[in-house]
């Protein structure tokens, strides 16, 4: 017989007695309200089919399926137990006129939520130590290194001017330009600022047309028990939920594709005000459901990145805009010397640039893009290595292409590298 205060809402239970005795039904909410009848006060619950209904929580099985007390179907025992993680509450530690309701030695458990951003369970959303071995810093307009700069924005003084929080940062450049790289070793970076022995979770919500508020802030889906096989709903969070109440970095990525609307719903969670109101979650307060409010946790830093009229990008609205300081993200000529050591594909990357910003071509060609030709140069020739770069671009941009190879005897000076190469072990 179970408590509705020990009830969880998203888990099932088993009915023990009466006309549904054991079919498993899903808690909604577990706030206990009188039906007309003395001493009888119901939680509601949904059946097998979804459909809501109201239920005496004395007629539940305390214990939710698959969480100790219920046994695997026989057809399903080998299937992999993944049974969500309970902590016990101390009852103590419960308001007294709910303490007063639970008898002494009945258990009481609640979800087992993440609320620390060090949380194993975040580690899949954390970036690789290995990769920081090949971040080279470009240096700002200030002086000081790229890293350097933006942690600023998480110092005292910024979290001052901002309520506690990090200053909103916008990186604005090219595709290919390293704008990812650098919010994933800021991870790390911050981490240690912190005194944190691992990285920041990078909560990364990619900009397309396609985003809904769903993607953002969540909804209600079927989660399937890998014990019992039954499906129940559960609230499943969005990108923009979690970061907002765990912290970390919230990563917008390509911004600027996102609709207006979806930007839009970001704006008092990126303004004075850090939160969001959730309408896809209702909660009962009082009797009267509402929308959640969700506070932003103190070390959730927001990071966004665009590529200013590139295909399906469109103008940001000024009021999102102006919630962010906006950060030049340009190729780095000093970065670029060193990822890319031939002055031959160097030149090649500023002739097809300058051909972009005259409208010759469309097809941008970042900094990756350049490394990569060099790589296919080595391995393949010079022949094939400039062939595959030349195949990635439209069909009517190719001609101009190969004639700025041509020209600028691109060509001819990659054998000349080359030439240079086999002669220098031997000099």
């Amino acid at each position: 017989m179970a408590l509705a205060v020990s009830l969880i809402p998203g888990f099932q239970y088993t009915v023990l007695k009466g006309l549904l005795e054991g079919e498993v039904v899903t808690i909604i909410d577990n706030t206990p309200f009188p039906d007309g009848h003395e001493h009888q006060r119901k939680i509601t619950v949904a059946g097998p089919d979804g459909v809501p209904f109201y239920m005496i929580p004395r007629l539940l099985d305390s214990t939710p399926v698959g969480i100790g007390s219920q046994q695997p179907e026989p057809a399903l025992a080998s299937a992999p137990v993944q049974a969500p993680v309970l902590v016990p509450v101390d009852v103590a530690d419960l308001p007294e006129t709910i303490a007063a309701q639970v008898p002494a030695g009945t258990p009481v458990y609640r979800l087992n939520p993440i609320t620390d951003p060090m949380d194993k369970r975040l580690d899949h959303l954390r970036p690789s130590r290995a990769k920081l071995k090949t971040y080279i810093n470009r240096t700002m307009p200030n002086g000081q290194s790229d890293v350097e700069f933006l942690l600023t924005f998480t110092n005292e003084f910024y979290r001052g001017k901002n309520q506690g929080k990090p200053a909103n940062v916008m990186l604005k450049g090219g595709t290919q330009g390293g704008k990812t790289f650098v919010v994933e070793v800021l991870a790390w970076e911050w981490a240690q600022l912190l005194g944190y022995g691992k990285p920041m979770p990078i909560f990364t919500l990619s900009g397309s047309a396609g985003i809904t508020d769903f993607d953002l802030f969540g909804q209600t889906t079927a989660f399937r028990d890998p014990l019992t096989g039954r499906e129940s709903l559960v609230w499943l969070p969005g990108v923009v939920d979690l970061a907002t109440q765990i912290g970390g970095i919230l990563y917008l990525d390509e911004v600027n594709l996102m609709r207006e609307n979806v930007t839009s719903s970001l704006h008092p969670l990126s303004d004075h005000r850090h939160h969001f109101v959730n309408r896809n979650k209702p909660v009962l307060a009082d009797g009267q459901f509402l929308p959640e409010t969700v506070v932003a946790a103190d070390d959730l830093w927001i990071i966004g990145t665009y590529n200013e009229g590139y295909k399906g990008t469109s103008d940001m609205n000024e009021a999102f805009i102006n919630r962010f300081r906006h950060i030049s993200w340009e190729y780095d000529e000093a970065v670029e010397n060193k990822l890319i050591t031939s002055p031959a594909i160097r030149l090649l990357g500023s002739a097809l640039r300058t051909a972009r910003e005259a409208n010759q071509i469309q097809t941008p060609i970042g900094t990756s893009a350049l490394q990569r030709v060099q790589e296919d140069v080595e391995s393949f020739g010079i022949a094939m290595g400039t062939s595959i770069l030349t195949s990635m671009f439209k069909a009517r941009e190719r001609p101009v292409v190969e004639s700025i190879i041509e020209d600028r005897s691109i060509f001819v000076m990659l054998q000349e590298e080359q030439r240079q190469a086999r002669i220098a072990p031997t000099a």
